[in-house]
C-alpha cells in the first residue's frame, strides 16, 4: 500500500507541473493568433497533450488525496467504518470493473497507435499521438492500483488494524474528520 501511494503521489506531483506548461501553450496560441493572425499547430496540440498528462497521470494522486468529485451526499456525515464500507464496495463494484474494462478495450487502440507510430493528422503537428494514447492504460492501471490500496486500507479500518503511513501532505483516510478517498 505504501509503495502504491508513494508512486501515485510522486507521479501526481510530476504531472501537476504540466499545468503551467498548459497555460503557457494556450497563452502562446492565443497571443500568436491575436497579434500575428496565425496559429502554430504544435502550440495548439501541445495544450491537449499537457491537459491529458494532468488528467490521466494525476488521477490516481487525486483519488489518494480525496480531491476527486464525489457524488455521495451522505458520505461526509458517515462514521469512519461506514465510509470504509462505502469505499470498499465502491472499489469492487465500480472502480475495478471500469478500470479493467478500460485496460481491456485500450489494448487494440494503443497497440495500433504504436505499430503505426501514430502522429497528428496535421502535417506540421506533433508526431506523438501514440504516446498520448499510451496514457489511457497507464491511467487505468494507476487508478486500479490506488483503488486497491484504498480498499485494503478500508478493510484494515473495518478490522481496526493499524495502517501504513501516507505520503507527506496527504490527508488521513477514514479518520473521524470529514473527507476520504473514494
Amino acid at each position: 500500500m505504501r509503495t502504491i501511494d508513494t508512486i501515485n503521489h510522486g507521479v501526481g506531483e510530476i504531472a501537476k507541473w504540466s499545468l503551467p506548461l498548459l497555460v503557457i501553450s494556450v497563452a502562446a496560441s492565443v497571443f500568436g493568433l491575436s497579434v500575428f493572425g496565425t496559429a502554430n499547430v504544435k502550440w495548439l496540440e501541445s495544450a491537449f497533450y499537457f491537459q491529458a498528462i494532468v488528467i490521466l497521470l494525476g488521477g490516481a494522486a487525486t483519488l489518494l488525496a480525496g480531491q476527486h468529485v464525489r457524488v455521495d451526499v451522505f458520505y461526509a456525515g458517515m462514521g469512519r467504518k461506514s465510509r470504509a464500507r462505502v469505499d470498499l464496495a465502491g472499489f469492487y463494484l465500480l472502480l475495478a470493473p471500469v478500470c479493467i474494462l478500460i485496460l481491456w478495450n485500450s489494448q487494440t487502440f494503443v497497440g495500433f497507435a504504436w505499430r503505426t507510430f501514430e502522429g497528428s493528422t496535421e502535417s506540421d503537428g506533433i508526431r506523438g499521438v501514440f504516446l498520448l494514447k499510451t496514457l489511457i492504460p497507464i491511467f487505468a492501471l494507476t487508478m486500479l492500483m490506488q483503488g486497491l490500496a484504498i480498499a485494503l486500507r478500508a478493510a484494515m479500518t473495518l478490522r481496526d488494524d493499524p495502517q501504513p503511513d501516507l505520503p507527506d501532505g496527504v490527508p488521513p483516510l477514514f479518520s473521524d474528520v470529514e473527507g476520504g478517498p473514494l
